[in-house]
């Protein structure tokens, strides 16, 4: 076991949805602490077997399997780590068992839906903080969760009415796993990650699309180098996963994908009136940006 004067400030945590996310984040947990009691909610039996596997050191991540929810009653804080259509129907079902003083989080990419429903269905005395960690892959499943997938990582924390004082237990943990915690409003958190994951990821996907309606697919294929490859890197997603997102979404993205197309139309002018001094300024600017953005931000490799 790694050495970390964290002490963690649960006994009993239940993470509910056991991908990619969730086993990270279990493993990271248990790498803090040998003794936590963790527990583990998957729907698939396939996927319980998997995380009956892992250990570190020979001690198992998780202290109980299980793909029954109401497994989670007891625990000091849940985590829901699935797709955020499920978040909010299984923020109704926690509503329901667990007990007073529980901390309930989440880990969706869109928080003023999941936020809205739970001022709606969490009763009083229990705490919920919309979270959304910027640490996500185009590599699903438990299979490739691993230690370290948080560190260096924005962490968004979204407080209501429900929050209390939970926040600040929250922000220390999240701090402990080596993320950078981040309180902001859902409306603000929604707008920024519209631009800066969502549209992404819609363009990653239009853009594979595009290559393959056209008359050249089978060509194309041996002339995808590296920047095909960066470019459409997110296309490679789980479809249904950004469905919720791009729908829950829907208003910010459509907002953003305007933009863009203004933003393109100027490029497209560019090219059609063949002003080539206006279109290596675009180019230098965009450039600038880029290097600009990573000097800001030390991101890790994709590989």
């Amino acid at each position: 076991m790694t050495e970390n004067s964290f002490e963690i400030k649960f006994n009993k945590i239940a993470i509910v949805g056991l991908g990619l996310l969730g086993g990270s984040l279990a493993i990271d947990l248990r790498l803090l602490s040998p003794d936590i009691e963790i527990i583990g909610i998957a729907r698939r039996q396939e996927t319980l077997i998997e995380a009956e596997l892992l250990k570190i050191d020979d001690i198992k991540i998780f202290s109980k399997l299980s793909n029954d929810i109401t497994d989670c009653a007891g625990c000091d804080l849940i985590v829901l780590c699935t797709p955020v259509q499920t978040i909010i129907d299984q923020l109704a079902q926690l509503s329901s068992f667990v007990k007073i003083g529980t901390i309930i989080t989440d880990v969706g990419s869109t928080k003023r839906a999941i936020m809205n429903s739970a001022s709606a269905v969490i009763p009083m005395g229990i705490y919920f903080v919309g979270g959304h960690p910027m640490a996500g892959s185009d590599k699903a499943g438990l299979s490739h969760a691993h230690a370290g997938l948080y560190k260096g990582a924005t962490w968004a924390l979204c407080e209501n009415e429900k929050s209390g004082e939970s926040v600040d237990k929250l922000f220390e943990l999240i701090a402990s796993l080596g993320a950078s915690p981040i309180i902001i409003d859902a409306d603000s958190h929604d707008d920024v990650v519209s631009l800066t994951s969502h549209l992404p990821h819609l363009v990653a996907s239009a853009l594979v699309n595009a290559v393959f309606s056209s008359n050249y697919e089978e060509l194309a294929l041996p002339f995808m180098a590296g920047g095909f490859r960066d470019t459409t890197r997110v296309a490679a997603g789980n479809p249904a996963l950004w469905r919720d997102i791009l729908m829950t979404n829907r208003d910010r993205v459509l907002t953003s994908l305007t933009k863009l197309i203004v933003e393109l139309s100027i490029w497209r002018e560019a090219l059609q009136t063949a002003d080539e001094p206006y279109l290596e300024a675009l180019l230098s600017n965009a450039s600038e940006r880029r290097v600009m953005v990573n000097k800001v931000r030390k991101w890790k490799s994709i590989e």
